[in-house]
């Protein structure tokens, strides 16, 4: 099979409207999630509060990014070949949905100072959170066909950006305190208001991923169950033999070592987008919200955009353009002093993080085969955790201990040329039938 790719197969049942709105909605709900939590509330929480605004805060963040990553690795290949060996994809994705809506709302009890459960806490949310994506990316075929893949992840990655929207705005009241005082002391009024805001993203998140539950359909063969023991036994054995076979699958290796590089730096940017903006720029928090609510507005629009270009230009070119787009964007916030020219940067931040990550879901789905889509997807967040954990603590040393953010943010930027070479050597079939 190497370098062909897999036709999706025929849908049966026929996918109905509601299922592709469940799908949509899944990424309203957990956007919540990865706006508030990973990106602007609990990422500076976490630094002025729990760290203690430290020198090293921005390494002990990197270090608890890292460490969910490092279970993740463990996990996500695992997770993918027991859904799709079980035929249960929904159960685990409601799994994994209550572990984060738990460890979230839990962030309640992370007081000054707590680091280690600060830490515990963050971990368990993100394997929740990113292993519900091997389930929820396996659904992308099975809501789609070969023509409207591309914009489906689109509209999905899309409608996430509404959900990031609201979530924001949901929470602004809780987050507009400043944390410290003019002298640098804690405000304990401030504290107890921004800890309720992770309560009420666990809300948020549980009561928008209702429609996903109760829309989706299962369309695997659902096997009988097994003893768990033996249940992740098998899922060990497809996992083998699938890296055995590997080259047999030389576009998905070739796509998903372009992950490593890729996601890895992306979730970085993430990371520290909002720290780099409070610390390095100077913004405020009001500023700091106004920023995120214009840039999701602004993402909206660009990662529609990138879904129908997927289906126009074939995955390959789309996805090679957004990755250069990025290298051109990180060189751009490395040397950035003003905050007017920090709005630019975000909103083309917001935009690729969508585009680029909307149109390699839907490449990996198109070469996936279709009994082995959530093992592939599996591999493909493995190999990004990975290089995440690389470019985490890349950027946290050098943030903390070796010239500041804007070299942390410099040295990031290469990983994008790395991947952009990695995507050329995939032989992408759906570049010819797009023409």
């Amino acid at each position: 099979m190497g370098g062909k790719v897999i036709s999706l197969p025929a849908q049966s049942p026929a996918v109905r409207k509601r299922e592709v709105f469940g799908y949509c909605m899944f990424d309203f709900a957990n956007s919540s999630y990865t706006t508030l939590i990973t990106t602007v509330a609990y990422a500076l929480y976490f630094k002025q509060v729990v760290a203690g605004d430290a020198a090293n805060g921005d390494f002990l963040w990197s270090v608890a990014k890292s460490l969910a990553m490092v279970v993740l690795i463990l996990t996500s290949p695992i997770f993918g070949a027991l859904a799709d060996h079980s035929g249960r994809k929904k159960t685990f994705l409601l799994l994994t949905t209550l572990m984060t809506i738990a460890a979230c709302a839990s962030l309640w009890f992370v007081t000054p100072g707590a680091i280690t459960l600060g830490i515990v806490l963050f971990v368990i949310g993100s394997v929740g959170f990113e292993g519900g994506y091997v389930f929820y990316n396996a659904f992308l075929p099975e809501v789609s066909t070969p023509k409207t893949i591309g914009r489906i992840s689109g509209w999905s990655w899309g409608t996430g950006f509404l959900g990031g929207l609201a979530a924001l705005v949901v929470c602004s009241p809780f987050l507009a305190a400043q944390l410290r005082d003019e002298s640098g002391r804690l405000v304990p009024e401030a504290v107890a208001s921004w800890r309720l805001s992770f309560v009420v993203v666990a809300l948020f998140f549980a009561v928008f991923a209702i429609p996903a539950f109760i829309f989706l359909r299962e369309r695997t063969v659902r096997r009988p169950m097994r003893p768990f023991g033996r249940f992740v036994s098998a899922g060990f054995r497809r996992v083998r033999s699938t890296i055995s076979h590997l080259r047999e699958y030389r576009n998905i290796a070739r796509l998903t070592a372009s992950s490593f590089f890729f996601y890895g730096a992306i979730q970085t940017i993430i990371a520290f987008s909002a720290i780099y903006a409070r610390e390095t720029l100077g913004m405020d928090m009001k500023e700091l919200l106004s920023l995120m609510i214009v840039s999701n507005l602004v993402a909206v629009p660009g990662t529609l955009f990138a879904g129908y270009l997927a289906d126009w230009i074939g995955m390959k070119r789309a996805l090679m353009a957004t990755l250069l787009f990025w290298f051109a964007l990180l060189l751009f916030g490395s040397v950035i002093t003003s905050k007017t020219l920090f709005w630019f940067m975000a909103g083309g931040v917001a935009i690729g993080m969508g585009s680029t990550q909307a149109i390699a879901r839907s490449f990996m789905a198109q070469l996936s085969p279709p009994d082995k889509e959530s093992e592939f997807f599996g591999f493909y967040i493995l190999a990004g955790q990975a290089g995440a954990i690389f470019s985490l603590l890349l950027f946290g040393v050098v943030a903390s201990f070796m010239g500041g953010q804007r070299w942390a943010v410099l040295v990031t930027a290469p990983a994008f040329l790395i991947a952009t070479f990695l995507a050329s050597r995939i032989r992408d079939e759906t570049d010819q039938a797009a023409q």
